[in-house]
């Protein structure tokens, strides 16, 4: 049994299809999606549109990652919105505006989690590690942080595939996991894939992301051309200098401070 791993792609549809067109090559059973499809990028309608597409044609096990999850908690509170500033508010306030009712549908049909048993052998799917429900649990596959690794704890096989859309771990490109399982066999095959990053890069500079607000986009540009996680940067910058100027409320001029600090530094 061989399972491809996805995970993390954000609305990178580029990125994603590159991948796809090296998995169409290739032999395998199931694919399993790990969240975090959308926001960030601006393809985010095409990229559930191609999942829905590809779990047609093969075997597909998909769950929810945080942004899914960040996408229906801003639907049930969006009209009480407004536009003060929130790092985090902007980005899926966009993605939202792009999405159809049917693709959001979706969204709310897919698990937090589960389970595929082969074998004998037990693959827990969830989008953030953990170590709780691994009780017979021979692996554990997850996404999340945008790092492609896999290591053995206490007899369970932990695998992150890394990202799709963005990887946060200085590569520059596109990952995937593969797993393949047979009765006395293990084989886990990591894969880098190059793509144009100057696509999506120079869609991502037409858009408000990129132009307005808070800026977000100038700071995935960053992480795009250098797989250094920018947005996390800038936050920690942000924060640092609101702890040094004793700030408590949220400022849109710090902020500005903050990002011209790590854009230009």
């Amino acid at each position: 049994m061989k399972f491809i791993i996805l995970s993390d792609i954000h609305g990178n549809i580029h990125a994603l299809n590159a991948c796809l067109n090296q998995i169409d090559k290739m032999n395998f059973d199931a694919i399993i999606w790990c969240g975090d499809y959308i926001t960030d990028f601006f393809n985010s309608h095409e990229v559930i549109q191609k999942i829905q597409e590809y779990s047609k044609k093969y075997k597909s096990y998909i769950i929810a990652g945080n942004r899914e999850k960040y996408i229906i908690e801003y639907e049930k509170r969006k009209e009480s919105c407004n536009n003060e500033f929130s790092t985090a508010e902007e980005n899926i306030r966009y993605t939202y505006e792009l999405l159809t009712k049917k693709d959001l549908e979706w969204i709310k049909t897919l698990p937090d989690c589960l389970e595929i048993n082969y074998n004998k052998k037990k693959i827990y799917v969830s989008h953030k590690c953990t170590y709780e429900k691994i009780q017979d649990c021979n692996y554990k596959i997850f996404g999340h942080s945008h790092k492609q690794y896999n290591f053995r704890r206490d007899n369970v096989r932990y695998i992150n595939p890394g990202s799709i859309g963005i990887s946060t771990d200085e590569i520059i490109g596109a990952q995937f996991s593969v797993l393949e399982l047979n009765d006395d066999y293990e084989k886990i095959e990591e894969y880098q894939i190059n793509y144009d990053i100057k696509v999506p890069i120079e869609e991502l500079k037409q858009t408000a992301l990129y132009n307005e607000g808070v800026k977000w986009g100038q700071l995935l540009v960053k992480e795009l051309e250098t797989g250094i996680d920018y947005p996390q940067i800038c936050l920690k910058e942000y924060n640092r200098i609101k702890q040094e100027h004793h700030i408590k409320e949220e400022s849109m001029e710090i902020w500005n401070v903050a990002l011209n600090n790590i854009i230009n530094s």
